[in-house]
């Protein structure tokens, strides 16, 4: 377990200082977050202290003085069943945000309280000359592990448990004073500061985590603001359009029909969406064509300025042409629409600058 700890020691990469340019609304959401986390794993570290005083007990019976060991374990037992009722108290609150702060001091202070307990183990195998039991190291690195594991959302309350839980038996082994017991106390201390370490990398990683989620969850906001923004721009423009009385049509960049008004009907005789899809060929007189491909050339290279149609003639279906004026913006650019936007009306032929042959 040492190895391993040292080996994730040595290839964590360096970061920066996981407060930098947070608002306090931000450090207050992490902290909130940080404590819901400690809440919800704290069920987890209870129950394992418990079993693990279960079988500690059990292994103790044959090792020390049957009193000693059984009020051990009924001090551990008995903490744990009232950390479950605090958990269970300070859950069930509806002052939630009051409450969640509560228990994490409660909860940090048994975890000490614990700790210590656990740590208590050192000088009673000492006594009864047992230190030399090979489930004492096993049992602890496995209460230090749990504790990682559901406390990682902040270092202090691992160190509230690790630290009065291993210092005793760093000091039990050390006081043997031969060799293979003072090489003990050692790998003791060193697990504890890695431990240590860990859990201050552990913390912000989960720090990290909650700031890239609640940045994503603001970005998602954003987006869907726009969209939201967006669509109901779109549909005041088609409430707009499809009242007016003026033809407006949408061309695509390649000439392409891609929106007609239901005004533009009484124009060319057939309904909005047959007019979808056919080109400006198919729609513009012959005369007019090369005008009113000059018109959107020059439109090209001016993003939303107006250009003026003084006339231009639309085929409908019975092969008549209808004189007609208005203008032409390039809208390619603009969401929805990106094409070029012809709004227009139809004139009289009388006010018309000029009659087709085919009129």
């Amino acid at each position: 377990m040492i190895a391993e700890l040292q080996t994730a020691i040595e290839n964590t990469p360096a970061r920066r200082r996981v407060n930098d340019q947070l608002t306090d609304a931000d450090k207050m959401k992490i902290i909130v977050e940080r404590q819901a986390l400690l809440l919800r794993g704290a069920p987890t570290a209870i129950v394992t202290s418990a079993i693990l005083a279960i079988f500690t007990l059990a292994v103790g019976l044959k090792q020390v003085a049957p009193t000693v060991i059984s009020i051990w374990a009924g001090l551990v037992v008995g903490l744990a069943i009232v950390r479950l009722f605090l958990w269970r108290h300070y859950t069930a609150k509806k002052n939630a945000g009051h409450a969640l702060s509560m228990f994490v001091k409660l909860h940090i202070g048994a975890m000490v309280v614990n700790g210590a307990l656990w740590g208590a183990l050192a000088p009673i195998f000492t006594v009864y000359g047992s230190m030399g039991n090979a489930y004492l190291p096993f049992i602890i690195a496995g209460m230090t592990a749990a504790t990682i594991s559901s406390a990682g959302a902040s270092w202090r309350a691992v160190l509230a448990f690790n630290v009065p839980a291993l210092i005793p038996f760093a000091g039990a082994y050390a006081l043997m004073a031969d060799p293979d017991s003072l090489a003990i106390a050692g790998v003791v201390v060193t697990y504890l500061c890695a431990t240590a370490f860990l859990a201050v990398r552990t913390q912000e990683m989960i720090v990290r985590s909650i700031r890239l989620r609640s940045r994503n969850a603001n970005l998602l906001k954003a987006l869907s603001n726009q969209m939201d923004a967006a669509h109901e721009a779109e549909l005041r423009f088609r409430a707009l359009v499809e009242s007016s009385k003026d033809v407006t049509l949408v061309f695509s960049p390649d000439g392409k029909v891609t929106y007609a008004s239901p005004s533009a009907e009484k124009i060319f005789g057939v309904p909005p969406k047959q007019l979808v899809g056919m080109s400006t060929k198919e729609i513009v007189h012959p005369d007019d064509f090369q005008i009113f491909k000059a018109v959107g050339e020059r439109s090209l290279s001016n993003l939303g300025e107006v250009i003026p149609l003084a006339h231009v003639c639309f085929k409908s279906v019975d092969d008549t042409y209808a004189p007609v004026a208005g203008r032409l913006t390039n809208m390619m650019y603009v969401p929805g629409v990106e094409g070029f936007v012809f709004n227009g009306g139809r004139i009289d032929e009388a006010h018309a600058p000029h009659l087709h042959a085919a009129e």
